[in-house]
C-alpha cells in the first residue's frame, strides 16, 4: 500500500487526547482568526469602493485633479479592474483558506470523539460549530452569502467604474479594425465573465467542474432528485475500495469479469456512455427482438452509467429522466477518474443483493470470508457479478448459462452451479422454476 499516497477523514477515534487537543485549538484559532480578516478586510473593500466610485462621476468643479481623472478615466477603469482582479483571487484563497481549516477543526473534533448528532436540536449540522461532516463545509457557500460579499463588492464597483469612465466618450469604441466596432459595453461584458469565472471555478471542490454544477441546474430545472453532497459520497466510495485494497483482497478476476459481462467497450470507451449500447438496451425492451438477437433485457447503461446511478440519483424516478442523467454524469465522472478508479470505485459501491452494499458486505454476507489477504475464485466472482443490483435474491439459471458465454474467464459451471445450489439450501438464495 506504500503507492497510496492520499489523505482520507479518519473513521476511528485517536488515543493521543492531549496532543489532538492541542491541535484542534490551534485549527480552531486559526480558523476564527482568519474569518475575522476576511470580515475585516471586506469592509475596507467596500470603503474604499465607496470612495473610487464617485471620482467619476461627471464634476462640474474645473479642478486640475477632476480633469485629470476625467482625462485618464479609461487608463484608470483598466487599472482597477487589473486590481479588482488580483483582490478577487485574494479573497477566494483565503475563503478556501478559512475553510480548509474548518474541515480540520469538523475532523479533529470526530477523532477526539465528540459528536453534535444529525439532528440539528441545538448546533447547525452544516456549519463548523455543529458539524460532524467536513464535507459539509463548502467552498462556495451561495451567491447570497456573507462570504460572497467581497465578489459582489468588486462585481459591482468594477463594473459601475467602468460604465462611468466610458459613458461620456461618445461613439468611441474601444476599437475599430477594417469597419469591426466594439463598443465601451464590450468592457462590461468581459468584466462580468471573467470575475464571475475566476470566483466560481476557483471556489470548486476537488471533483466539481462547471459541467456538473451546470448539471445540477438541470436537475433542478427537470425535478430530478441528485443527493446533496456529492464529494462526501465520492469520498465514501474510495474510501471503500482502499480498504479492500488494504486488506489485499484480490479481486482482479471479478474486475475482468465485470468488464466481459456488463460493458465489453469499457476500457475503449472515454465517454462514459454508449450510443451502441442504449440502442441494444433500447431493443432488448422488446421481446420479439431480445429472442431474435438473443439479448437479456438491459437498460443498455455501461458501468460507469451504473455507477453515477447508484452514487448520485435517487431512486424511483422517472426512468426516461434518470437515463439521461445518467449519460451526463457518466461523461463528468469519467473526466474525473481513470478507468481502473471507475472499476474500483463501481465494485465497492454498487449493490449485490437487497441492503448489500459493496463487495467486502457481498464476501461476507454470501461466503462469510475473513477478507484479509482473500482471493476470489473465477466462479465466486462470476458469482458476485451476476448478483449486481439483485435485490429480490432469486437465481435464474438460464440467465446464469447466457451470462457465462459472455465472459473470456475460464469457468467451471459445475462448480458455480454447485455455488448456487449451497446458497439457495442455507436460504440466501432463492430458484426461478
Amino acid at each position: 500500500m506504500a503507492d497510496i499516497k492520499e489523505q482520507f477523514y479518519p473513521t476511528y477515534k485517536a488515543n493521543e487526547k492531549e496532543v489532538l487537543l492541542i491541535e484542534f485549538e490551534e485549527a480552531q484559532r486559526i480558523a476564527n482568526g482568519q474569518s475575522n480578516i476576511y470580515r475585516q478586510l471586506t469592509s475596507i473593500l467596500l470603503g474604499a469602493t465607496t470612495i473610487l466610485i464617485p471620482l467619476f462621476f461627471s464634476n462640474k468643479e474645473d479642478t486640475s485633479f477632476f480633469i485629470t481623472i476625467n482625462q485618464y478615466s479609461i487608463q484608470l477603469a483598466i487599472l482597477i479592474s487589473i486590481v479588482g482582479y488580483l483582490l478577487l483571487r485574494y479573497f477566494v484563497e483565503l475563503q478556501k483558506t478559512i475553510t480548509i481549516n474548518a474541515r480540520k477543526v469538523v475532523t479533529l473534533r470526530t477523532l477526539l470523539g465528540l459528536d453534535y448528532g444529525s439532528i440539528q436540536l441545538t448546533l447547525p449540522n452544516n456549519r463548523v460549530e455543529g458539524a460532524n461532516n467536513p464535507f459539509v463545509i463548502k467552498y462556495f457557500k451561495g451567491w447570497l452569502k456573507f462570504e460572497t460579499t467581497p465578489f459582489w463588492i468588486l462585481f459591482i464597483g468594477v463594473n459601475l467604474i467602468w460604465y462611468l469612465a466610458t459613458k461620456n466618450k461618445g461613439d468611441d469604441i474601444i476599437l475599430n479594425i477594417k469597419n469591426i466596432s466594439i463598443p465601451w459595453l464590450i468592457g462590461n461584458i468581459l468584466i462580468s465573465f471573467s470575475y464571475l469565472h475566476i470566483f466560481r471555478t476557483n471556489l470548486h471542490d476537488r471533483h466539481e467542474t462547471t459541467f456538473l454544477n451546470f448539471i445540477k441546474i438541470l436537475a433542478t430545472i427537470f425535478q430530478l432528485k441528485l443527493v446533496n453532497d456529492f464529494e462526501y459520497i465520492l469520498y465514501r466510495a474510495k474510501l471503500a475500495y482502499i480498504e479492500l485494497n488494504r486488506l489485499e483482497v484480490d479481486y482482479s478476476i471479478l474486475k475482468n469479469i465485470l468488464v466481459d459481462i456488463e460493458d465489453s467497450d469499457f476500457y475503449k470507451n472515454n465517454k462514459g456512455f454508449s450510443i451502441k449500447s442504449l440502442i441494444r438496451g433500447a431493443i432488448s425492451q422488446i421481446s420479439f427482438f431480445r429472442d431474435k438477437n438473443n439479448y437479456i433485457k438491459s437498460g443498455g447503461s455501461t458501468i460507469t452509467m451504473q455507477l453515477v446511478r447508484t452514487l448520485f440519483i435517487s431512486f424511483g424516478q422517472n426512468k426516461f429522466k434518470r437515463k439521461c442523467f445518467e449519460i451526463l454524469l457518466s461523461y463528468w465522472i469519467s473526466q474525473q477518474f481513470t478507468k481502473e478508479e471507475i472499476l474500483n470505485i463501481y465494485i465497492a459501491s454498487v449493490q449485490y443483493e437487497r441492503n448489500v452494499i459493496g463487495l467486502a458486505k457481498a464476501i461476507k454476507y454470501f461466503f462469510a470470508y475473513d477478507l484479509k489477504n482473500l482471493k476470489l475464485s473465477n466462479e465466486e466472482s462470476f458469482f458476485l457479478i451476476e448478483r449486481l443490483s439483485n435485490i429480490t435474491s432469486s437465481v435464474n439459471f438460464d440467465r446464469i448459462k447466457y451470462l457465462n458465454t459472455k465472459t473470456s474467464t475460464n469457468i467451471n459451471y459445475k462448480k458455480l452451479i454447485t455455488l448456487y445450489e449451497s446458497r439457495i439450501n442455507i436460504g440466501l438464495l432463492k430458484n426461478i422454476k
